[in-house]
Order: C-alpha cells, then structure tokens, then sequence
C-alpha cells in the first residue's frame, strides 16, 4: 500500500514537471503584448514569478514538486517483494527526471529568451538600437593582472544589471572575432599574441549576451524552477566570439570577478560545437534539446542548450551544472529499499555518470576512490582558482565494463535497445549480475558455490535518454526482507483415563513460539482449523525484527465424547489488514495431537507397552542355539573357502595389479657403484612405479632390461663381483646391438629391486614377480660360471635353469612378451635363449627347480619360497588358460593358426599334458631341526579356477 501511494505522487510530479517546461513560457505572451502596447520586451528582464514555492496549483489541486518527491522517497519503507523494490525504483528514477527537467526548463526558458529578445530587437528602429546600445567593444576592458598570467589577453565588463562578462580569446579554428593563432588551446604569454579582432563580430557576440539579464529575485524563482544545490551556475556561453556570462547570479563583486573562469578557448562543450556551430547552418528551435556532458568537477554534470539569433543561427548556448553530490546526500546515496540499495547512473557505453558509494565499493572494490572512478585519465581539472598545469576538457570517468568479476554487458546491451522499450516512462526493466564468493555483497547470503545473485532494475531517463539508471540489491535482501519462524512443529498431548467421565478434568497448557526472522514487522494471526479441543492466546500480535511472541496452546477434552485421537492444525499467519502484512506470503502450521486413552490392568498394560519385544526376545533365544550350533560347523569349511577364494583372486589379480611397486634403477646409478647395492641402499635413487597403468607407461617410453641370475652366496648375491661385470656387458651390447641411448635404459635386478629386510613386504615384490617379468623390453640371464661362497659348488647356467626362481621369471617374460629378446650373458658372449635347444622347455617346469631355502631347511622361516610362487604361478596360468580360450574364439573365424597363437597354444598344452608334476598339490616341508611336515601347495585350486573366472570375469575384469 505504501508502495502505491508513493506510486500516486511519482505520476503527479511527472505531472507537474511537464507543466512546467509548458505552463512557465512568458516570452510568447510578452511578444503580443509588445506587438499590442508598442512598447519594447527588452525593458525588462524578470522571469514569470509564483509565490508557490513548495507545491503548483492546477486545476484545483496542488501538485508536489520534486523536494517533496525527495523527502517522501527519504522516508520509504524497506521493500519485501521483487514488485515493490522495482515500483520504488521507478520512483527513484521520476524523481531523476524531475531534477533533469527542471534544468530543461530553465534552459528552455532562457533559450527562448534569448531568441524572442533578438527578433525584438531586429523589429526596432535603428535610431532606437543606436540609443539602447546593450554593450560593446569599447566597454570592454582588459582582465587585471591580480589574476594572474591565466587571463592575459581575457576582458571583462558588468551589464547594466550588474552581471559579470568575459570574452576570451580562442583558437583561430573555432572562431576568429578575437582569436590568436593555431588549433590548440592555450594560456597566452604576451597581448601581441592575439592576431585577430574584429569589432563588428565582437559587438554582435555581445549585444547577443547581453540581451537577458540575471534573473530577479532569484532567491524566489529558484525555489520554482531548482532544487536547492542541486542546479548552479546558469550560464551564457558564446561562440565566436568565445564569451561567457552570468545568467543566475549577483554576488555584489564587480564584473572583473568572473576573469580566469574559463580557458582561452571556445568555451562551448565539443559535442555541441561538432553538432551545431562547426558548419554555421540555421537551426529550428523546436529540434533543439539539452545536451549533457561530464563537469570538471568530480560528481558535477553540465546541461547547455543551443541559443538561436532572430534568423535561427546558433549564437551559443546557455548551460547550468547538476550537482549529483548534493543530489547523493539528499537522496540517491540513501536509498534504503533494502540493506543494501545501490543505484549508479551510466551512459550507452557504460561510462559512469554518478556512482553511489555502496555500488562503487560492491563493483569496484573498497579501496577504489571517486577520483579513480570519475578521472580515469588522472589529469587535474582547472579552476577559477587554479587555472595552471590542468585542463578544462570534462572528467572522463571509467565504465562500468571494467569491472572485473561483475558483467554488466548484458543489462547495458538491453537498457540502451530502442526496441526493447526501456524507457523509465513505461516502466522498469529487471536483470540479474553474480558477484562472486570474495565480494563484499557475500556473507550468509551466499549460495553454496559462494556467489550471490543481484536483482537489478533499470530504464533510460525520458529526459536524458542518453543515460540510464540502474538500481540493484541482493535477492537474499528482498527474500530475506519478510520471514518468520514457528517452533515447535507438533504437540502432542496424551491422557489416560478408566472412564469418560473424567473427560472434564483433563486440560494441559503447551506453548508455541512465533520468531520474526525477518527486517520488516510481522502482524500476525493465529487460529485453528479442525479442532475444538484448543483455546489460543493471544491470537494476533505486532512483532519487530528478531522479536518473539509465546503462545499459550490450552488443550482439553470438554468435548471429547469417546476414547480416540483427536487432532488439528494450528495457523500462523499475517494479518493482511494490518501495514506491511502482505509482505508475509507463506503461513507457518503446527500439528496438534490429543490422545485419549482407556486405563489397562498390570499384564494388559505390560502387554500392550512389552509385547512385541518379549516375543523379539524369545525369538533371538531360538535363533541364538541354531546360530552357535550351524556356525561351529561351517565355521571351519567357511574358512577353508575363504583361504582358497583369497589365493585365487590374488592369483588372477597378480597379472593384473601389482603388490608392490616395479622399482627401476638408471644404468648411470648401477654403474656407479661398480657392485650390486641392496633395495635398501639405492632406495632413494630408484624410480618407483606403483601401478600397472604406470609401468604400461613407462616401459613404453624407456627401455627396461630384467636381469635374472643366481646368488652365490647366501646372504650376498655376487661376492665376487663376476656377475655384476657380465650384466655391465650385457647392458652395453643391447645398448649397441638396439640403438639404444643410455639415458633411456633402466634396469631391474632382484637384489636392488626387491625388499631385502622386511619379510612382509618382500613377499609382495616377489608376487608382483612375474608382472614385472612381462612388461619388459629385454629379459637377461646372467649365468657366468662362478663359484658358490657356502655351498662349495660352481653355479653356472645348467645350476642357474635349476632354480625355481629363474624358470619362474623366463616363464612370465616368454607368456608375455616371447622369446625374442631373451639372452643368457656367458663368457662375455650375449645369446638368444631360443638358440639354446632345451632351454624354453625347461623354463615350464618351476616347481621342479631348486630352492635356497629347501638347501638351508628353512632355517628361521615360517614359509617356504614354494608356496610364495603359488600366487604368481597361478596367475600365470590363468592368463595363460584365457588367452587360449581366446584364441580358440579366433579359431572359429579363421582357418590358419599365427605363430604367436602356436607358441601359446604349444605351451599350454604341454602344461596341460602334465599339470599335477607342473603343479603339484602337496610339498615337503622340511625344518631346520629335521623334520618334514607335509603341506598344501596348489591342492584343488586348479580345479576351481575355470569356475572363478566364468563368474561373469569378475575378477579378471
């Protein structure tokens, strides 16, 4: 409702502001009564005069003027709905129309003048001009030197009526009635500058600017026609010659007062001198409208109007400053719709006009200061009293474009469309901006990802419709604006009884809370909906921001006819008659609950309330005997399987995640050290693969060489350093064999590769074992014949294809990779293992080979390295087993075998032809002390390992 009213006197001020650039025109009556009387307009120059100076009588009823506006929109209320935040925009922007207009009509008011003055004038004899002469060359007299050299070559003179008059000289490129030489402005040093004077231009310019006095009674009229410090400095500028004169004020100074007011220059703005005077053609009064453009001061804006001579030709124009500071602290800085109103005033390309401080510092940031914002160029602005090292062209303040996390584009894109409508005379248009999660708008308003979104209204002024006012604030500030909060949601209310003639006994008091969580005041209203059991008090109440109010909820059962439940639904809502109820759209509810029941005997009552958990319990008893006894015999057989499942998807995982990371060392750090260096040892320079995807990658980049090869002593791989020799060999031959660079091997060797002092982890290498086997370029067997330091033997190449170890690493690399880069480095010769007849083949037999740990009966060992290749084995064999089954699929769907299809096929035959000796199902454990004890080693797993992987290849996938 407030928001209407305020509605209402938006439309009569426009109102009034149209009757004003209409209704105040005495120049045309002054005309017919001069034609009429015989008398001259010219005797006087007093404006019409009203003595209404704060509201305008028509028709019978009083108009409010733009003050009223003002103050009435000082004092609106906080606006709770999008709709009533944008009707109060577009009242603030009727009240920025208002202030435009008024200058349009002093500007209006005096252009006319001016004009109607000259007609009358060219009508009188030339007798009477030559006695009424209004001013001329010879009055003028030079600026004095008290001025300072900034006015050297400027003169002034005071009109009849006292006003102040300067003439300037100019560049001869905008004007040559009293001009110095060139195109550029400046400040003359010496009077000899001046080249060009010609009087009958000179007493033309200046009879024009003295054909309108200052205005009478000034201190009444301005009351009508401004607003009090918001318009100032109605001003003449002529053109040609360059003269500038005062319109609105005496301040009882002589005229040389106005000297060094303005530069040595054509003192009217560029773009009304592009428009109108460049070209010197006639104009038509009724085309002509206001030109605006930025001050020289900081928040000023100047408004001017060409003036036409009697044969319509523009002899200057008449300008007046709009203060916007003024117009700030009286009412655009201030406004208060929601917490945080902000409005900025733009022109087509986004250039600010006036910025209020709280958009300055939610766009630009807080530590940017008006003078950034409206002096972007960062030159000083001249004055009266400080004319020097300065310039006198407008402020260029920067655009709103620029800011640099909040994108205007669009609303500018869509205020400034003709076609969209946008002027503020058909209403406002509304978009929205983000502002991200460091603004200063985004505190506990912010959405989860930290922005917060902007509602933004804006139009362009109908009477500066070069400009455009956007208002915005923080949709969390209009929604959080009217809100409530009730607590609890439900009450519930239980009696019991034996008979329902205690009925009228029974009443309980409960209470509900009502929380105004919102800025705005909430009149509520509480009632009931189907229910008779509740009586509430109070039922309607006023409540301020963070207010609360305690509701008495009586519930009884005087009209309760039987035993049962009884509910209903208690109302919260605003009281739509009351001011700013209709802010509070949604309603708050609370169930109510009323049980009454009918008394029990103990067994009933411990029945109805233990029931169901004494059966539960008996229930549990039952279940409990069968659980221990069924457990206690699956118990076992589920262990057993859990043990078997576990190998085998460790198995068949083993091809395909590793255990543990593939560690390689460079050729650079092996050679350096000119023996084997443990895991430990080189654990810092090693580089450390984790996962199979990392090893694809990296083998595919680098070249890595697996080195295989027997200890010769139990507790150090190569004592005698012959070993380490033959692998620097074979490195360098397959460096030269393949083109390979040095900087691009890597190598892999047990001894540094492997964990050497944790048992734990070592097993997980050792499991991985055969995956690093199959990702290698080149696979080496180091096999010089040297001599083994405890056990007294010469370990060669036949002790070497012994070792289950050795055979198990051949066999990943040969299911993998084949066997064409496969060596045995002897004698300083480096091989190929498939030109050794009877080598592969053994490589099958892993199981048969020797053991280091089977030599020294296990001593201080728990398990036997047999069983550690369990694992790696058969996952070896399962890959071998799939890429047979899909080699068999390929078969269907061609007749003839590849040679890798028969290499594998080959072997996986012969394996299959002798799979108990290949894998055997028990071993022999011997300990240290002697005895044997008899173990599982693949027991049944073979048998179960089709079914795993046919379990939709769950584990293999």
């Amino acid at each position: 409702m407030c928001m209407t009213i305020l509605w209402a006197i938006t439309i009569t001020t426009v109102a009034s502001c149209i009757l004003l650039s209409t209704a105040v025109r005495p120049e045309a009556a002054d005309g017919k009564a001069a034609k009429r009387s015989g008398q001259t307009v010219l005797q006087s120059d007093m404006l019409q005069q009203h003595d209404e100076p704060d509201v305008v009588a028509r028709g019978g009823s009083y108009v409010p003027s733009c003050e009223q506006l003002m103050e009435s929109l000082g004092h609106q209320q906080e606006a709770c709905t999008m709709d009533e935040f944008l009707e109060a925009a577009l009242a603030a922007t009727w009240e920025l129309d208002c202030q435009f207009q008024k200058a349009h009509t002093a500007l209006e008011l005096l252009t006319n003048r001016f004009q109607q003055r000259a007609i009358a004038w060219q009508r009188q004899s030339e007798q009477f001009k030559s006695m009424n002469a209004l001013a001329t060359y010879s009055q003028l007299k030079p600026c004095p030197n008290t001025c300072g050299s900034s006015c050297l070559g400027q003169m002034y003179m005071e009109t009849a009526d006292g006003r102040g008059l300067v003439m300037l000289p100019q560049p001869k490129a905008t004007g040559a009635a009293y001009a110095y030489d060139g195109t550029d402005v400046r400040v003359l040093t010496d009077g000899s500058e001046i080249t060009s004077v010609v009087p009958d231009r000179i007493n033309r310019g200046l009879w024009y600017a003295s054909l309108v006095g200052h205005l009478e009674n000034y201190s009444q009229t301005e009351k009508y026609y401004f607003s009090n410090g918001i318009q100032s400095q109605l001003r003449y500028r002529g053109n040609d010659p360059a003269i500038l004169a005062e319109l609105d004020t005496f301040d009882g100074k002589d005229g040389q007062s106005i000297c060094a007011g303005a530069p040595n220059k054509n003192v009217i703005d560029p773009g009304n001198y592009k428009q109108f005077f460049s070209n010197g053609s006639t104009l038509k009064s009724d085309e002509l409208r206001p030109y605006w453009t930025m001050g020289t001061q900081l928040r000023t804006v100047v408004a001017s109007k060409v003036a036409l001579d009697h044969e319509h030709k523009p002899m200057g124009t008449v300008s007046l400053n709009v203060d916007f500071a003024v117009l700030g602290r009286k009412f655009l800085d201030k406004l208060s719709y929601t917490p945080n109103t902000y409005a900025v005033i733009v022109e087509r390309l986004g250039r600010i006009i006036v910025i209020s401080p709280l958009a300055k510092m939610l766009i630009f940031g807080r530590d940017v200061k008006d003078e950034n914002v409206y002096n972007s160029d960062g030159k000083r602005r001249c004055s009266k009293g400080s004319p020097h090292n300065c310039t006198w062209e407008p402020l260029k303040p920067i655009s709103i474009l620029q800011a640099a996390e909040v994108d205007f584009s669009a609303v500018l894109q869509e205020m400034f469309n003709k076609s969209a409508g946008t002027s503020c005379s058909q209403g406002m248009h509304n978009g929205k901006v983000v502002f991200p999660s460091h603004n200063d708008t985004c505190s506990s308003r912010c959405s989860d990802n930290g922005s917060t979104t902007h509602l933004l209204s804006f139009c362009v002024f109908s009477s500066v419709p070069e400009w455009g006012l956007i208002i915005g604030t923080s949709y969390a500030d209009i929604t959080g604006a009217a809100s409530m909060e009730v607590t609890p949601k439900k009450v519930m209310v239980d009696y019991t009884v034996q008979e329902s003639a205690e009925f009228e006994k029974l009443q309980d008091k409960r209470q509900i809370i009502i929380t105004n969580t919102g800025r705005i005041p909430f009149p509520f209203l509480v009632d009931m909906s189907h229910g008779d059991f509740v009586e509430i008090e109070p039922q309607r109440g006023l409540l301020e921001h963070n207010q609360s109010a305690v509701i008495s909820v009586m519930v009884h059962a005087r009209s309760a006819k039987t035993f049962g439940k009884y509910s209903g639904v208690l109302h919260v809502r605003a009281n739509l008659l009351e001011s700013r109820g209709t802010c509070f759209r949604t309603d708050a509810h609370v169930s109510l609950l009323m049980n009454i029941l009918k008394s029990k005997s103990f067994l009933q009552q411990l029945s109805a309330d233990y029931g169901e958990w004494i059966l539960g319990l008996l229930a549990a008893m039952v279940v409990l005997v069968f659980f221990l006894v069924a457990s206690k015999m699956i118990r076992s057989h589920v262990r057993k399987e859990a043990r078997q499942t576990l190998i085998l998807e460790q198995a068949i995982q083993s091809t395909k995640a590793l255990q543990h990371p593939m560690v390689l060392i460079t050729i650079a750090e092996f050679k350096k050290h000119e023996t084997l260096l443990s895991h430990e040892e080189v654990h810092g320079r090693s580089v450390w693969l984790y996962t199979i995807d990392e090893v694809e990658i990296f083998c595919s980049e680098h070249h890595v060489v697996f080195v295989s090869h027997q200890w010769t002593a139990f507790d150090c791989p190569d004592p005698t350093n012959i070993q380490y020799r033959a692998m620097l060999m074979s490195i360098e031959t397959l460096r030269v064999q393949q083109c390979w660079q040095e900087q691009d091997m890597f190598l892999w060797v047990d001894y540094s590769s492997i964990p050497q002092k944790h048992s734990e982890t070592q097993a997980l290498a050792i499991n991985s074992l055969t995956t690093y086997a199959s990702h290698v370029d080149a696979f080496v067997v180091v096999a010089p014949e040297v001599d083994h330091r405890d056990l007294g033997v010469v370990c060669h190449k036949g002790t070497y294809q012994g070792r289950a170890w050795c055979r198990a690493e051949q066999l990943a690399h040969l299911l993998a990779v084949g066997s064409k880069n496969m060596y045995l480095a002897e004698d300083g010769v480096l091989t190929h293992l498939s030109d050794i007849e009877g080598w592969l083949e053994q490589s099958v037999d892993v199981f048969s080979g020797n053991l280091t740990c089977c030599q020294r009966k296990h001593e201080g060992m728990d398990k036997c390295d047999k069983e550690l290749l369990v694992t790696p084995m058969l996952g070896l064999w399962a890959q071998l087993c799939q890429r047979c089954h899909e080699h068999q699929k390929q078969l269907s769907r061609q007749s003839t075998f590849s040679e890798k299809l028969l290499k594998v096929t080959h072997v996986h035959r012969s394996i299959t032809d002798r799979i108990e000796e290949v894998f055997p199902r028990e071993f022999d454990f011997q300990h240290h002390d002697g005895h044997v004890e008899r173990r599982q080693l693949f027991g049944d797993l073979l048998s179960r390992l089709p079914q795993l992987q046919e379990d939709e290849d769950a584990i293999l996938s």
